[in-house]
């Protein structure tokens, strides 16, 4: 674990800057891919992206902030503290991907289109959250003497952080765009989804910190379960669209 990198008298958090780095570069990725596809404009995918990255980081804190007003009441300086640690991940990704639907919505982008470009981004920043919850410690495994088992918090555990990054390495590669047939927009995007949902539910078995509801039900895999119902039930939508759209093409003269 690093979860502070010391540089002579700057201390930098390693999770925030593994983070950073990893929407940097899935940024330039999705820009440089879109320029290869000629479907999307570069500068508009970018433009969303960032729109997106500075909804989901005020919202991000403003979630948490309501969840722990005390913190910032004692301390009203700490609303703009660069810790990581301070912002709520579920209000993060509503608040950004409300804020990417409504700019999406004004500059009049295709919803399904976009969103496959911006599916290889996903996929990085999915691989960099595993490597931040390794820097940082969190999102720790529960007990168990194996021969890969890292030790944390004073005990041996399942190394969940890397089972997270190994998993989001494996869905980078499957969905990652190739050239072949054509697919119906947005089925690359849901596949992301439905694969990255199915891994939270495997990660999520082997962890320590899950809130649990119900007494035994973990929340993470009730909700991810959710997800890869629907996002699955899509794709299927998707294809039976594609596949009655294209016999009516060809019968056009």
């Amino acid at each position: 674990m690093l979860p502070i990198l010391q540089i002579g008298p700057l201390a930098i958090q390693t999770p925030g800057l593994i983070l950073l780095l990893g929407l940097w570069f899935g940024l330039t990725l999705a820009e440089k891919l879109a320029q290869i596809d000629r479907i999307i404009d570069p500068n508009a995918i970018y433009n969303l992206a960032l729109t997106a990255l500075l909804a989901g980081i005020l919202g991000a804190r403003l979630f948490y902030v309501a969840r722990y007003p005390d913190i910032f009441f004692n301390d009203p300086l700490s609303l703009i503290s660069p810790n990581t640690a301070m912002l709520d991940a579920f209000g993060g990704w509503v608040t950004g991907g409300l804020a990417m639907l409504i700019y999406g919505q004004r500059r009049k982008l295709p919803l399904w289109p976009v969103l496959d470009a911006l599916t290889p981004a996903l996929s990085v920043l999915l691989i960099a959250t595993g490597l931040a919850h390794f820097a940082s410690g969190d999102a720790f495994g529960i007990p168990a003497r194996l021969p890969w088992s890292i030790r944390l918090w004073g005990e041996y555990r399942h190394p969940t952080q890397l089972y997270e990054t190994l998993l989001a390495a494996g869905i980078a590669v499957l969905v990652w765009p190739r050239r072949r047939a054509e697919q119906p927009a947005g089925v690359r995007f849901l596949a992301f989804v439905a694969l990255s949902a199915f891994a939270r539910i495997l990660v999520e078995s082997f962890r320590a910190d899950s809130t649990l509801i119900f007494g035994s039900l973990r929340t993470a895999q009730v909700i991810a379960w959710g997800i890869l119902a629907i996002s699955t039930q899509w794709i299927a939508t998707r294809l039976k669209h594609q596949s009655t759209a294209q016999p009516l093409e060809e019968a056009k003269p």
